[in-house]
C-alpha cells in the first residue's frame, strides 16, 4: 500500500451526497524480472493488470462489500469503481512505478473496515478461463463517520498530487481547516492600518483648517473694536 484510507463519511443510500474514502487507497505493483532480479516497470504496467477492490470487517476475516438487509435484495456497501488498470508514473519522490489508484470509493454505513487490494492480469479475450487471483494486500484499519460526527477531509497528500499532474482523475482538496496566506492577511493588515492613517490624517488637517478660521475671526473682531 503506497496511500492508506484513514477515514470516510457514511454516504447511507442516496447517489447524491457520496463522499469518498480519504484520502483516496494507491497501491503500487512491484514485480521483479526472473533473470536478473531487478524491477520489471513493463511488466507492472502490463494494460492486462488490474487490481480489484473490496471492503472486509476490521479484522479481515469477512468480506463485507455487499450489504445484506431482511426481506430486501441485497445492495452494495462498498459504492465507486472497485476495479483500477495501472499507470506508470512518477511518485512525489521522482521514482517512477505502476500505480492503481482508488479516488471515488465510498462506504454507505458507519463503522471500521479494511479494504483487500487483488491484483489479476485479465485475458485478452483469446482464452475464456477466469483470471487466476496473483496477490492480495490489505489495507489498514479506517474508520466511516456518521455525517456529524466525521472530522472533515484532509489536504491532498504529495503523491495524489503527483499522479493528478500526470493525468490520473484524482481530485485535489485543501481540506476542511484551510489557513489564510499570511501574504493576504499582511496585506489587508497594512490596508486597514493605511486607511486608518489617512483617516486621521483627514482628520488633522480638518482641526488646524478649523483653529485657523476661528483665529481669523477673533483678529477681524479686534479690528472692527
Amino acid at each position: 500500500m503506497r496511500q492508506q484510507p484513514l477515514a470516510a463519511r457514511a454516504c447511507g443510500f442516496g447517489e447524491r451526497d457520496r463522499r469518498v474514502i480519504d484520502p483516496p487507497p494507491i497501491v503500487q505493483l512491484e514485480m521483479l524480472n526472473a533473470a536478473t532480479g531487478q524491477p520489471d516497470l513493463g511488466e507492472a504496467g502490463h494494460s492486462m493488470n488490474v487490481v480489484h477492490a473490496s471492503l472486509w470487517n476490521a479484522r479481515g476475516t469477512c468480506d463485507v462489500t455487499n450489504l445484506v438487509m431482511p426481506g430486501q435484495k441485497s445492495t452494495r456497501r462498498l459504492m465507486g469503481t472497485l476495479v483500477a488498470s495501472a499507470t506508470v508514473a512518477v511518485d512525489e519522490h521522482n521514482e517512477q512505478g505502476a500505480f492503481f489508484a482508488f479516488p471515488d470509493l465510498s462506504c454507505r454505513s458507519q463503522g471500521d473496515y479494511r479494504l483487500r487490494f487483488t491484483f489479476m492480469r485479465v485475458s485478452d479475450g483469446s482464452s475464456s478461463a477466469a483470471a487466476p487471483v496473483i496477490a492480495h494486500v490489505m489495507s489498514d484499519v479506517f474508520t466511516v463517520y456518521s455525517a456529524k460526527d466525521f472530522p472533515g477531509m484532509r489536504p491532498s497528500t504529495a503523491l495524489t498530487l503527483a499522479l493528478k499532474r500526470q493525468g490520473v482523475a484524482i481530485q485535489a482538496k485543501k481540506g476542511r481547516y484551510g489557513v489564510s496566506s499570511p501574504s493576504c492577511s499582511s496585506s489587508g493588515s497594512s490596508a486597514k492600518r493605511s486607511r486608518e492613517s489617512s483617516d486621521n490624517e483627514d482628520d488633522g488637517d480638518s482641526t488646524t483648517q478649523g483653529s485657523e478660521k476661528r483665529r481669523r475671526r477673533s483678529s477681524d473682531e479686534e479690528e472692527d473694536e
